[in-house]
């Protein structure tokens, strides 16, 4: 008997350079070695490359690992990760072919991801004490970019559901379990959708002993199916905090920030008892990543319990797809709102930008001495173009309106009966008055 670790979403990026340079790439899992100890077989999902920098794609957030984290993970104890990813190829070519070769250099296996598509369909097969694994990785995911192998050019695998039963085939007759490993899903979903559920138990009518998903960066439910198992998120295992520049079609340098919130620092370590006959139990240790970037085994496991039941029992529902669909309209919406609320929230710094437009306006060189700042952005709008072309300079359209102020408060004095005021109206630079019969007394 052996026992088979899966863990979600490795990305030592971003605010872990820092971290390996005053900690040293063992430290994000230092909290949570002993839980990973435990296991004979450990396989996880590299979701950076390996490298200081390089070329990225434009318009794509990119991540990227330390070179040195390679050797933190192998001391972790994990024995093969995936490369079927949609980051995986974010410092192109260079940085994918290097981190292949820092991945063989300790030892650890990978899959998923190769120089040509079969290359990319190749399994990764792991014998410990006489049982043998078979892991098949697969990514499903939109990715703008030129990511996914061809049958001549480098790249993840895709999922292909017909390749994939014909692969599962022919890997069963010389292994004990196969493993199918899936990048998928909505990102932030916390129910897999209902064609995913299709997918999952299809692979396991194909053959396959248990499929393992991650790409959503949040936990989703587990399923026993026909004999196998279906874990359809484990979360994000070590996950950064985001801090991205890229630069627009325009040239414009655009800063974003993403925080991961609570439901993204959640995460699981899915373990698989295997003999020569199969699986023979499956465990779940929820785990969760604290403010020092590391991972550690959650305290309340009665809480955990009880959150993994409320995601994974509306699975089993007969009308999954219809509570399926009403939470995804929620979510979608709930998402809007957030995004409106954030808006909001940041208004405060529109004001500074309409201060230096306008100290920009009040110094260019064709600005007229009594044309103040305010009146030229006031000006400049869209909304009021008409002025310009109509005729109207800045100077009448001040004047203008000193009249009607002059009159409104001779009317307040008495100085104009009601009825018989008089409207100026500017046009063409010459002005021309209406004359309004008195109201009848």
């Amino acid at each position: 008997m052996i026992r088979i670790g899966f863990v979600g979403d490795i990305a030592l990026t971003h605010s872990y350079d820092a971290l390996y340079q005053a900690k040293g790439p063992d430290y994000p899992f230092e909290l949570v070695r002993g839980p990973l100890a435990r296991h004979d077989v450990l396989v996880g999902n590299l979701e950076a490359p390996f490298c200081l920098g390089g070329e990225t794609y434009p318009l794509k957030v990119s991540l990227r690992a330390h070179p040195g984290y390679a050797a933190g993970i192998g001391r972790a104890g994990f024995t093969a990760l995936s490369l079927a990813n949609n980051h995986i190829l974010d410092y192109r070519e260079q940085a994918f072919y290097h981190t292949i070769g820092l991945l063989d250099s300790q030892g650890i296996m990978h899959c998923g991801a190769g120089v040509c598509l079969e290359d990319a369909y190749r399994p990764a097969v792991i014998e410990k004490k006489g049982i043998s694994i078979g892991i098949l990785a697969r990514c499903d995911v939109p990715i703008d970019s030129p990511f996914y192998a061809s049958e001549t050019s480098r790249g993840i695998a895709p999922l292909d559901l017909d390749q994939l039963a014909g692969a599962i085939k022919s890997l069963k007759g010389s292994v004990h379990v196969v493993a199918v490993y899936l990048h998928w899903g909505k990102e932030d979903w916390r129910y897999p959708s209902p064609e995913q559920v299709r997918a999952a138990r299809a692979i396991i009518d194909t053959g396959a002993d248990l499929v393992v998903g991650h790409h959503p960066h949040v936990l989703q439910g587990v399923e026993r199916y026909h004999g196998g198992y279906i874990a359809y998120s484990l979360g994000n295992f070590l996950f950064s905090d985001l801090d991205w520049r890229w630069v627009s079609g325009e040239g414009k340098v655009i800063h974003s920030k993403l925080r991961p919130g609570r439901a993204r620092r959640q995460s699981a370590i899915f373990s698989a008892d295997v003999s020569e006959s199969g699986v023979q139990a499956v465990t779940l240790t929820g785990c969760w990543t604290d403010h020092t970037l590391r991972a550690q085994v959650v305290s309340g496991r009665r809480l955990f319990g009880a959150r993994m039941r409320t995601l994974s029992e509306p699975i089993a529902m007969n009308r999954y797809d219809a509570f399926w669909r009403l939470y995804d309209a929620v979510m979608t919406e709930w998402g809007r709102l957030k995004y409106q609320g954030r808006r909001v929230w940041k208004i405060h710094k529109i004001v500074p930008q309409l201060a230096r437009k306008a100290r920009e306006i009040a110094s260019a060189p064709g600005m007229s001495g009594g044309e103040t700042a305010g009146a030229a952005v006031k000006r400049s709008e869209p909304g009021n173009n008409h002025k310009a072309r109509s005729g109207t300079t800045g100077e009448q359209a001040c004047t203008a309106s000193m009249d009607r102020e002059d009159r409104a408060v001779r009317r307040e004095q008495g100085a104009d009966p009601p009825g018989r005021s008089v409207r100026t109206q500017t046009t063409g630079g010459k002005s021309r008055k209406k004359k309004k019969k008195a109201a009848a007394t």
